[in-house]
């Protein structure tokens, strides 16, 4: 028996889930409002949830992420009664399961319920649903990554992981290597921001004696060394135009030749890119091939900024204490909570930079505070905290009277503020303070662009 939660505010629409969930036996819970639904599904473990789009509280597109990182880490279907093809997309992207349209007959709920529980169970049944690394560590957000890498890992599909520098792509490329079928085979990887236009076909493909000058020997490309394990391409995005057509073809045909051979050879290899760019923007401005980025995605991974996860800078700083062993010292509170008032540009390389660095400054202190932190690092986190000021006061005088929406709009973001610097920039404990979602909160700050 599995779990059913539905988030719509029509009467009908509960009646008929509650018959199918009931018929199939199935528990099911309906909620009217978009804030019930999250402070519902953040406690419990779903197997599904329907999502309705236009609530009274709020956008059901824009929470698809939100129910998906719930304990059961649900699939969810968003349905609506105004469907549209950009929504659907976003749905799609965001990991939904479907985008359906009402009005939706019994046929089709029964249909959409039976065909995701066979998913589930027949997921469930081909092995673990999340990859074990020691060295990928986060809350909900990452989670849902380790399960996106876990399923690439089953496969031999090509993967692209997208993120910003320093989010760890090369260690999520690497994990569904050694989860793989493949894990006993080479790990080749090469960095295509770094090549020289010239050499590029050389790097990829190698090349024969006398191919160019300085080429003195036989050298074997990466697309060679990968024979039977896996290349790992970062930064694919850099990769000039001629060079995308013939890893297009190579990815087709697992055939290749060496710059200046005469015969194309074969190499058997799983391909995993890694990229900081938008490569669908990219396609539509032309300089990256659509068929290319087709054959791709056979799975991506959209690995989350640091400063959208920012409850994990404590769990990030006390893994990297326990790698200097005895030579680590505690971080005081207020060193902690600068950390997490910071934004982190450079995502988790940054931060462990900084921990390092911290130790190294505090030399012979038994504790590291914050004083400790480069002076670049303090200055941006108290700028973040002076953002918080008070809320401006109405001028009846003044001929530039707010609209109800402008004056809620800017209290709303300065209690936002506030919330934050009172719970010393943790979200979790903000949520619970304001008695919210972390989901929601997460919403708020984006809204009002608030960073930690």
């Amino acid at each position: 028996m599995g779990k059913i939660l539905l988030v719509d505010d029509e009467p009908l629409q509960h009646m008929l889930f509650q018959d199918v969930a009931e018929d199939q036996g199935h528990e099911f819970v309906g909620v009217l409002s978009l804030g019930e639904g999250r402070r519902i599904a953040e406690k419990n473990a779903f197997d599904m949830v329907f999502l309705d789009v236009l609530l009274p509280d709020g956008n059901g597109i824009e929470n698809v992420q939100t129910f998906k990182q719930g304990p059961g880490c649900p699939e969810v279907v968003v349905i609506t009664s105004k469907g549209d093809v950009t929504g659907a997309e976003k749905v799609l992207k965001d990991g939904g399961n479907a985008y359906l349209q009402k009005p939706l007959s019994m046929e089709r709920i029964e249909q959409s319920v039976k065909e995701i529980f066979q998913f589930r169970q027949n997921s469930h049944a081909l092995g673990e649903t999340s990859i074990c690394c020691d060295n990928i560590l986060g809350g909900p957000l990452i989670d849902v990554c380790k399960q996106q890498a876990a399923k690439a890992a089953r496969s031999n599909v090509s993967v692209v992981v997208y993120g910003e520098t320093g989010t760890g792509k090369e260690l999520f490329a690497r994990a569904v290597h050694d989860h793989s079928r493949r894990a006993k085979g080479p790990f080749i990887a090469l960095d295509c921001a770094s090549l020289s236009p010239s050499l590029v076909a050389s790097l990829l493909f190698g090349h024969v004696r006398g191919a160019f000058t300085g080429a003195d020997r036989d050298r074997q490309g990466v697309v060679a060394m990968a024979n039977r394990g896996t290349l790992f391409l970062d930064e694919i995005g850099e990769l000039p135009p001629e060079q995308q057509v013939s890893l297009l073809r190579v990815l087709e045909t697992r055939r290749f030749r060496p710059v200046g051979g005469q015969h194309e050879l074969e190499s058997d290899f799983r391909l995993v890119a890694a990229t900081n760019r938008n490569l669908e923007k990219m396609v539509e401005e032309g300089s990256f091939r659509s068929d290319l980025l087709y054959r791709l995605q056979g799975v991506t991974i959209n690995l989350p900024p640091l400063r959208d996860r920012i409850d994990d800078v404590a769990l990030l700083v006390e893994h990297r204490l326990q790698d200097f062993g005895r030579e680590a010292k505690p971080f005081s509170d207020e060193c902690m909570a600068t950390l997490k008032a910071y934004d982190w540009p450079g995502n988790v390389r940054e931060l462990v930079h900084t921990v390092d660095s911290a130790l190294a400054a505090a030399q012979d202190s038994p504790v590291v505070y914050a004083r400790h932190l480069p002076v670049r690092l303090r200055i941006k986190a108290t700028q973040a905290h002076l953002s918080g000021d008070q809320a401006r006061q109405i001028d009846p005088d003044s001929p530039f009277f707010p609209t109800l929406k402008e004056y809620r709009m800017q209290t709303e973001g300065d209690y936002v503020r506030r919330l934050l610097e009172h719970s010393g920039n943790n979200v979790k404990r903000a949520a619970d303070t304001a008695g919210i979602s972390r989901g929601y909160l997460y919403e708020m700050m984006k809204k009002f662009g608030i960073s930690r």
